[in-house]
């Protein structure tokens, strides 16, 4: 039976991101955003995806699979990178998918991100939200920012991922990174906050919604710097209106005058592959927490408002994701029916959805 390592070995020899198994098929790999099967390969059986599992899950945690059917997961590839994996079982049986992750921890240079984030978490406390869908890299900014943080700072890291990704060794900074789910803390009690008390930054990634915006905002009020990450097909103002509506009733208005105090700043990324072929560059929309943006922030219904005023704070390092589209046409490094094809998809979320909400 092919292992796991050998799996991989394929998928990085081919330049693949991800590698996907399922009952009854080959497995197949994705390329530069495109799906291709492994045709040398035969269909897979369950007993096969079985003992993949196997080789990176410990028997513990397919014990709590067999009762939840569902998983995530990552595991170490001795030598060659990290996988992050999710494991379910559907009505066909299971299936796996693997995202290939790399040892190196990503630097901003070559992931196309915007120096104004260094800024960003240079400063000494606040909330810095990084907003995407899924498969957006969020993951891989919020590791370049620690990695910044951990060559430039004395900091003590607390990151709180589901799962670790990226791994990172301690450099200027201490980092300790905690899987959520295999630990007994609880972040929805009040005494999670005498744990968190002990770091400077915490990072919150690949946690709900819900428990990012409760858990940032306690953590940034208090003095500590937060990078956390939003799962969010919409721009920024759709982001923090989300983070409203999260909120009871009751306590909205005191939540909205804290974010307007707390936040440093928000990201919203989109990854676009090059049309030479030789990666992916997030288009990036950009917020800073100004004294204007945090007026509009705190008052009730000027949310829409936020857009436009990040459109005109172009000089202060802002920008809308029309504007870096516009500039993405401009350097003509992805394909024009590639951007054009996105912002179609973009109107569901970022304009329409907008004006009936605001």
């Amino acid at each position: 039976m092919v292992t796991i390592r050998e799996y991989f070995q394929v998928a990085q020899k081919k330049k693949a991101s991800d590698i996907y198994f399922s009952v009854g098929s080959r497995p197949w790999l994705k390329i530069k955003g495109e799906l291709h099967p492994l045709k040398a390969h035969p269909a897979l059986s369950e007993e096969e995806i079985d003992g993949l599992a196997r080789e990176v899950f410990s028997p513990k945690k397919l014990l709590d699979f067999k009762a939840h059917q569902d998983m995530i997961g990552a595991c170490t590839i001795q030598g060659l990178g990290r996988l992050r994996i999710i494991l379910s079982k559907g009505r066909d049986g299971l299936s796996m998918a693997c995202r290939l992750i790399p040892l190196e921890v990503p630097n901003f240079e070559t992931l196309g991100l915007p120096p104004i984030l260094k800024r960003m978490v240079s400063s000494g406390s606040g909330l810095i939200l990084v907003i995407g869908s899924a498969g957006s890299g969020k993951t891989s900014t919020l590791a370049s920012l620690i990695n910044h943080i951990n060559n430039s700072f004395q900091k003590s890291i607390i990151s709180i991922e589901q799962p670790v990704e990226f791994v990172h060794t301690n450099n200027r900074s201490y980092i300790e990174q905690i899987q959520r789910h295999d630990t007994g803390i609880r972040f929805d009690k009040p005494w999670h906050a005498g744990f968190l008390k002990t770091a400077d930054v915490i990072v919150l990634d690949g946690l709900k919604n819900s428990e990012t915006v409760s858990l940032g905002l306690s953590a940034a009020a208090e003095g500590l710097l937060v990078l956390a990450s939003l799962e969010s097909n919409g721009g920024v103002a759709e982001a923090l209106k989300s983070i409203f509506d999260a909120c009871p009733l009751a306590e909205r208005e005191n939540q909205r005058c804290l974010l307007a105090r707390t936040l440093r700043g928000a990201v919203w990324q989109h990854l676009f592959r090059l049309k030479d072929g030789t990666g992916c560059k997030p288009a990036v929309e950009i917020l800073i927490n100004d004294s204007v943006i945090s007026h509009l922030i705190s008052r009730d219904g000027d949310l829409h408002l936020v857009r436009p005023t990040m459109a005109a704070g172009r000089i202060k390092g802002m920008q809308t994701m029309h504007q870096a589209l516009e500039t993405f046409r401009e350097e003509s490094l992805v394909q024009k029916e590639i951007i054009a094809s996105f912002e179609n998809a973009m109107l569901a979320y970022y304009v329409y959805p907008v004006k009936r909400a605001f």
